[in-house]
């Protein structure tokens, strides 16, 4: 087994212990054909240098739509810097994240193990790992990079300096010949040492090139040319950038600019920007996205397709049991999409689901409190952000109020602040806003973790019947998410026990 398999299996067993490592196949999903008609994408396509960041708010982000913008990665260098061959050119070595382990530690795989796995067993995994790492910006370079890449900026600067310094050397040892240990010194040590040649001793001179021994000739073994150079071809270096370079290759698009999360300070604001790269069928399992966000996703390659559901509708109807399946995209696809399609998607029509194939240097933008699946169909690269603007900030400071009590006190501190300090009226707005919601009450979003936050009613029954077949009753479902869920509840039941032995 050779490096690359260690590393993917390791990654593999990590991030998807549920699985063995031979059943990441066992459903032959790469078998299936998961594209569908242009007919059934019949969502609005905005051109992004024609309607203006006014217009978007008002007929979009106010009225809670999605919708695909064209046009707006017109002068990113990703467009000619995102690919395979530049990634491994650029990040051959550095790590990116491809999922979690049971303890919620990260799990990381490096650029060259991911592109070669992608190219090849990645094409017949049901589900085949995939990059979506948020921390690419605070990753630091390593210092062998750091060497690498200072080397490289000013390498003929140095290769000319280095030359001199040689020359000035062996003419200092050859005016000076004791310095050096006379005619028996070692030549290519790092300190040079005196040999005596004895009568009785070899007439070789040992050699030390980087702390190894050579009991080759003066000149050691080595092809040399007449100009010095070594004819011996060089494998070939890989000088790489820092990954927080990928910063400098997009800009957020005009009607995304207003992000308010930066206000509570990066060490405590969560998560809101991905690097995403993976093969088909990977992707997100149904979700809404965390703390009342909306989110925008630019794709530079390949071809995404996406599910989306209005806010309200019951959540056992588009995220419900899929067992023996896991909670994967692709999973939903091949078990809950076709309900939804059924007798010419009566289903999906009731409740309003919209489907999109989203293209190269298409954006994606997907308002708060929608539930949405998205999945690969082939090799895709895209950036992703969620963002807090004024005209969804009720909603985000509600369910943050709720999720995260301390950074929506650190939150609001802040505007208040600003307020006090610049008295611009935009900070007492969203003052104001904070403090006409203070009596509020703000229900628990609908989450993964969470339960359904609205009940199902008998007809809504009728529609889904139960994805739980008789096997399944009374069996433990070993997915990553249940897995996750139980360890919580130990933990929240041992820390009980605690608590009460301690009153005891």
């Amino acid at each position: 087994m050779t490096r690359h398999h260690r590393r993917i299996r390791r990654a593999k067993l990590r991030a998807r212990s549920e699985l063995d490592i031979f059943q990441w196949d066992k459903h032959q999903f790469a078998k299936q054909d998961f594209t569908i008609p242009d007919s059934y994408d019949t969502l609005e396509r905005i051109d992004y240098d024609k309607v203006s960041r006014e217009e978007f708010i008002e007929r979009f982000e106010e009225k809670n739509l999605p919708v695909v913008i064209r046009g707006v990665m017109d002068g990113w260098g990703a467009c000619k810097n995102w690919n395979s061959e530049t990634f491994l050119k650029k990040y051959y070595s550095q790590p990116f994240k491809v999922g979690e382990d049971d303890d919620g530690n990260n799990v990381y795989v490096k650029m060259k193990h991911f592109i070669k796995y992608a190219e090849a067993d990645g094409l017949k995994d049901d589900s085949p790992l995939y990059i979506f790492d948020s921390g690419f910006v605070k990753r630091k370079l390593t210092p062998i990079q750091k060497r690498r890449i200072s080397g490289s900026s000013s390498s003929s600067s140095s290769s000319s300096s280095s030359s001199e310094k040689k020359g000035k050397k062996t003419l200092a040892l050859k005016e000076h010949p004791s310095s050096s240990g006379g005619e028996g010194g070692v030549v290519g040590s790092k300190r040079a040492r005196s040999r005596s040649n004895s009568p009785g001793t070899s007439s070789k001179k040992i050699i030390r090139i980087f702390g190894k021994r050579d009991s080759s000739n003066a000149r050691g073994s080595r092809d040399v040319s007449q100009n010095g150079e070594s004819t011996r071809e060089k494998p070939a270096r890989h000088v790489e950038e820092h990954a927080s370079t990928l910063l400098s290759d997009y800009t957020v698009p005009k009607y995304f600019k207003d992000d308010l999360f930066q206000l509570a300070g990066d060490r405590r604001r969560p998560p809101y920007r991905w690097f995403v790269v993976g093969g088909a069928r990977s992707g997100t399992g149904i979700h809404i996205d965390p703390l009342g966000t909306s989110a925008w996703n630019t794709l530079t390659t390949g071809h995404k397709r996406w599910c989306l559901f209005p806010p309200g509708i019951p959540k056992n109807l588009y995220d419900p049991s899929m067992r023996p399946f896991d909670r994967e995209a692709v999973s939903w696809f091949h078990h809950v999409y076709p309900r939804f399609a059924a007798n010419d998607f009566e289903l999906g029509k009731k409740y309003g689901m919209i489907q999109v194939i989203q293209g190269p240097g298409e954006t994606m933008f997907v308002p708060g409190g929608w539930p949405h699946i998205v999945m690969n169909l082939d090799f895709t690269i895209a950036i992703t952000q969620n963002f807090c603007s004024p005209t969804n900030f009720e909603a985000v400071w509600l369910s943050t109020r709720h999720a995260r009590p301390k950074l929506a006190k650190k939150f609001r501190n802040e505007i208040g602040r600003l307020y006090s300090k610049t008295g611009r009226c935009f900070f007492k707005d969203l003052l104001d806003k904070c403090r006409s919601l203070d009596f509020v009450p703000m229900l628990p979003m609908s989450t993964d973790d969470s339960s359904s936050s609205s009940s199902s009613s008998s007809s809504d029954s009728d529609d889904v019947s139960s994805t739980e077949s008789e096997s399944d009753i009374g069996e433990i479902c070993m997915c990553h998410k249940c897995k996750k869920k139980r360890r919580k509840e130990a933990r929240r039941a041992l820390k009980g026990k605690k608590s009460d032995k301690s009153r005891d």
